[in-house]
């Protein structure tokens, strides 16, 4: 007799693949430049629901499934997108579509008696020669007119598309691009020449208009130390004044107590315009981020560690910007006075950095820090006419701006699902065990599966389209927008290397988990109510 909380093969295999289609079903629907939208109620049921186009975050709303065994395999394919989005913030949908396939072919195998531990053998292998094939293929993304079909694909606007161009066309793969929504049913591209980041500042006293503090021409100073006596800062406060200079700008990790209240106070009785700003990032990276401030400003940081002490600062250790802004939740740092040649050679070593770092918030992080050293940054901002609907362009432009980013740094292969298609032809020619080449010929028979799904997306029958694009070659695809096929530097679909090869192995190793799982358990919450519970 089975136990109501435990599931053996073959119904833990047939209820981890169902969980895993329904919620790789929804996803899909999203997927290409004719998916549909997924609308998502709200907790508030008096606000509009919220409208979903991007696979990461359809998997992000989900809760479960009626049946808890079913529910483990949805949460399996969250568990992929939610890789996806936090190794390169694109490709989620891809890779769920992908790992489905994976799934459903890998089960008609094992239950025709194949050992499953041989099947994943041949599928790691096949995986790992489709990836270095998707290689072979990228191309530079060089060309405006790829910049502004890419972003477009993405965004579903050719205005933004073109914004999204212009934007990388001044700033460079590197720099620092902010997107932001804006009142106003139109969008509008402005470039600061200086640096914002996001944190404010340690009081509403230090406000000089509307909300905003403003200083002119001041002094920076720099510390990892947490300033919170009187006593530590007066020095310095004693030798700006002195100086005749307009205001003292003090950024640290915290700055509160007896510290503040000096600041407040001379702000206040209008003895020195001062301004205290909490110092941005998390953990250790405040102080790079201090660091990468007075190479910037021409300063340098008082650190902790290096035993230098606030107290004994000079105006020598201080930094110069031509205006600094404040706001409660971010600070500007416009015309800094370093010197270009050490902004440079700080901006070239995190650049140095991005290839060998985590993706994710790591990498990402990097590039942001990279971009900003080099003097200037992008603000995009986007605009509507409903709330759901800025919410919505926000997302999409964000995502535009990361992908095309990515295929800046690492280039572009045939996007549509062309690309994956185009490496069908390796897996022919691999050479496998006899008892792993099942394995290739499952990922063979799933690297169709994004371009079909684009295509019924798009209401087309895929499997002459299918046919015609492997006929054509490597640079071949499908535009499902004009219903016309292109090839080589004539198609302007192309999808970043990096997030394909990412959506494959995130895809494989997904898989996997769930045709290698044969026992499921369920462990209910002690505290969860019967009465509210929404599963049997």
């Amino acid at each position: 007799m089975s136990h109501p909380r435990l599931a053996f093969e073959p119904v833990s295999r047939h209820a981890l693949r169902q969980g895993f289609n329904q919620l790789a079903k929804a996803m899909a629907v999203a997927l290409g430049p004719r998916g549909r939208l997924v609308a998502v109620s709200r907790d508030n049921s008096r606000r509009a629901p919220e409208l979903l186009a991007d696979g990461a975050t359809i998997a992000r709303r989900f809760i479960g499934l009626p049946n808890r065994f079913e529910s483990m395999g949805a949460l399996l394919a969250r568990q992929v997108a939610w890789q996806m989005e936090e190794a390169v913030g694109d490709g989620a949908t891809t890779a769920v579509v992908l790992a489905r396939a994976i799934v459903n072919e890998t089960d008609r195998y094992l239950a025709a008696g194949f050992n499953a531990m041989r099947l994943r053998r041949g599928l790691e292998r096949a995986a790992d020669a489709v990836s270095a094939e998707l290689g072979r293929l990228a191309r530079p993304l060089d060309s405006p007119d790829l910049i502004r079909a890419l972003a477009t694909s993405i965004t579903g606007d050719e205005t933004l598309g073109r914004s999204i161009e212009e934007v990388f066309d001044v700033v460079g793969p590197y720099g620092a691009v902010d997107v932001r929504t804006h009142f106003g049913r139109g969008h509008a591209v402005r470039f600061i020449n200086g640096v914002a980041w996001n944190q404010g500042w340690a009081s509403s006293y230090f406000t000089t208009d509307g909300g905003t503090a403003i200083l002119k021409d001041p002094y920076l100073l720099f510390t990892d130390h947490t300033l919170t006596e009187a006593g530590q800062l007066l020095p310095i406060l004693e030798a700006v004044r002195g100086a005749g200079a307009q205001g003292l700008v003090v950024i640290a990790p915290e700055i509160r107590g007896d510290a503040l209240n000096l600041l407040v106070t001379n702000k206040v009785r209008g003895s020195l315009p001062t301004l205290a700003i909490k110092a941005p990032g998390l953990g250790p990276e405040k102080t790079e981020v201090l660091h990468d401030l007075a190479v910037m400003t021409g300063g340098r940081v008082i650190v902790a560690e290096k035993a230098d002490r606030v107290e004994a600062a000079t105006l020598a250790d201080l930094g110069r910007a031509r205006e600094v802004q404040a706001i409660r939740s971010g600070f500007t740092v416009i015309g800094g006075k370093g010197r270009p040649a050490a902004m440079r050679e700080r901006s070239r070593r995190l650049r140095s950095q991005i290839p060998t770092a985590a993706y994710g918030r790591e990498r990402n992080r990097l590039v942001e820090r990279a971009g900003k050293l080099l003097g200037g940054m992008a603000l995009l901002e986007v605009g509507g006419v409903t709330e759901s609907e800025h919410e919505f362009l926000k997302e999409r432009v964000s995502e535009a701006v990361h992908v095309v980013r990515l295929g800046l740094q690492d280039g572009v292969v045939p996007g549509g699902g062309a690309a994956f298609l185009a490496c069908r032809s390796v897996l022919e020619q691999l050479d496998l065990p006899e008892e792993e080449q099942p394995g290739a010929a499952i990922l063979a028979h799933a690297l169709s599966a994004p371009m079909t799904a684009i295509l019924e997306n798009s209401g087309i029958e895929p499997e002459a389209i299918l046919a015609t694009v492997c006929s054509r070659g490597d640079g071949a695809v499908y535009d499902v927008m004009t219903g016309e096929y292109a090839e080589g530097a004539a198609a302007t679909i192309v999808d970043p290397v990096k997030v394909l090869q990412m959506a494959l192995e995130t895809a494989v190793s997904g898989a996997l988990m769930a045709v290698t799982t044969s026992v499921l358990v369920h462990k209910p919450r002690s505290n969860r109510s019967k009465e509210v519970d929404f599963r049997p």
